[in-house]
């Protein structure tokens, strides 16, 4: 979906996680892969990039530079690209300040790398991805959300409805009973339901690959099974704010699919 609402989206998810919201930030990282557009959500779009662009992208923001950097890590591309969009993105924070990543608390590392990931799971609800790309080539997406609006996306992202969608689905009941809930049993969690989005294509193990990616201990199953069930809320919520701001008709509830397993 669009910049504010990714941003929005993993600020509310960090308070969950009880980090600093100033890391939502991270949630634009993907975005380096814009240019050249034809490399856009086909390059840092994948948790198997995930650690290494979050570490360089926290680098080059922090130090307001690409110097440190480019001495540290191998991938010019990357460091060349934070460097070009680090201002686009820092101007999201709005009221919150910037400090840098130089004190971040080992929760609070984990917390980047669930928003850097959110925005994989964000963005199946506007086209279908590749999350778990090289290993897996198959796609997530809202499949059935997409067969109820047909051609939407114009009307979404040209119109106020967006502003409108968001307005309300972040002062949706949900968010002020939601649980405290660890940066990796939450990151756990979209790595399962992006697995559950794509028609069985993606197998489950890959959440087990990317939890390895990350560097994560996967949850219990009584921790992830927790997360995933906040996540359908907001699935379900997102779905049915879809519905209703585009005009398709009355808001109805619709069970997102389910997750065929909790625990990695």
């Amino acid at each position: 979906m669009d910049s504010h609402t990714h941003v929005l989206l993993a600020s509310r998810l960090l308070e969950i996680c009880g980090a600093r919201k100033s890391l939502c930030i991270v949630s634009l990282f993907p975005q380096i892969d814009r240019s050249p557009p034809t490399l856009h959500r086909m390059y840092a779009h994948t948790v198997f990039k995930t650690r290494e662009l979050t570490e360089i992208g926290l680098l080059v923001l922090s130090d307001r530079g690409t110097e440190t950097a480019s001495a540290r890590f191998s991938n010019a591309f990357a460091v060349r690209r934070f460097g070009e969009e680090g201002g686009r993105m820092l101007s999201y924070l709005a009221q919150q300040s910037w400090d840098g990543a130089s004190a971040l608390s080992e929760l609070e590392r984990d917390a980047a790398l669930m928003a850097y990931v959110s925005h994989l799971y964000l963005d199946t609800y506007n086209q279908p991805t590749q999350p778990f790309s090289p290993e897996s080539v198959y796609c997530s997406g809202q499949w059935k959300l997409w067969k109820e609006l047909g051609d939407f996306r114009l009307e979404l992202y040209t119109t106020p409805a967006i502003d409108e969608l968001r307005e309300e689905l972040f002062h949706q009941a949900f968010w002020k009973d939601a649980p405290r809930i660890f940066p990796a049993i939450l990151t756990q969690a979209m790595l399962i339901r992006m697995c559950a989005f794509s028609l069985e294509q993606i197998p489950a193990a890959l959440v087990v690959s990317g939890m390895k990616a990350l560097k994560f201990e996967p949850g219990m199953q009584g921790e992830t099974k927790a997360a995933c069930q906040f996540l359908e809320e907001f699935e379900n919520s997102l779905f049915n704010l879809h519905i209703k701001h585009l005009g398709v008709g009355a808001s109805v509830h619709v069970a997102s699919p389910a997750s065929n397993v909790y625990a990695a």
